[in-house]
């Protein structure tokens, strides 16, 4: 009986293990037919989520296309301003450099001036005077005596170190240009030019 008994407790022990494999297996294959049930339920809702993403990066790349075309040229607009008053400086700049049409050339003017070491030193020099286009030659001969008047007042007040150093004659002649269209107007007065200087 004893021997009959431990083979019947033998073969359910057994069949208890061929059990557990197989009830591991189907567990397993529940696992997975579950997760592709959830993954098909879900998974809309986890790749709904890089749409935003995929907004954003439309969002950022709208700035490209907000970005000025070739035919808006804001950015050609903000420096046209500067752009516009450089180009009608450099027209009248080249305007007034090539085409003069009324000048009154003033008579040579002759200072005495003091050198550093005391002595008197004569200073030659002729000015001529550019007008504006509204301005004529005839009428400015009533203003002659302001131009004059002005040229030596400032050759009167300088050295004659500093009038006659080649360095210094750029500061001569714009101090010279000035002080005479100061002394007459711009509106009568557009540049004023040394024809001649003689320092002795």
């Amino acid at each position: 009986m004893d021997e009959q008994g431990t083979d019947h407790g033998q073969a359910p022990v057994e069949k208890k293990k061929g059990k557990g494999p197989l009830i591991g297996i189907v567990i397993a294959a529940v696992l997975v037919v579950g997760a592709g049930a959830a993954g098909a339920v879900m998974g809309p809702k986890f790749f709904a989520k890089p749409v935003p993403t995929q907004k954003a990066a439309a969002g950022e790349a709208e700035p490209e296309d907000d970005k000025p075309s070739g035919d808006d040229k804001p950015a050609e607009d903000d420096k046209a301003p500067d752009d516009a008053e450089g180009d009608e400086q450099k027209v009248e700049h080249k305007a007034g450099s090539s085409e003069v049409k009324e000048v009154t050339n003033l008579s040579p003017i002759v200072v005495d001036t003091r050198s550093m070491d005391g002595q008197v030193r004569h200073l030659k020099i002729a000015l001529s005077i550019e007008h504006p286009d509204s301005m004529k030659e005839s009428e400015f001969k009533a203003y002659v005596p302001r131009a004059r008047e002005a040229a030596i007042w400032y050759l009167r007040t300088h050295d004659f170190e500093e009038l006659s150093s080649p360095k210094n004659f750029d500061k001569l002649r714009k101090d010279l240009n000035d002080s005479i269209i100061n002394a007459v107007g711009r509106k009568r007065a557009r540049r004023v030019l040394i024809t001649d200087f003689v320092a002795q």
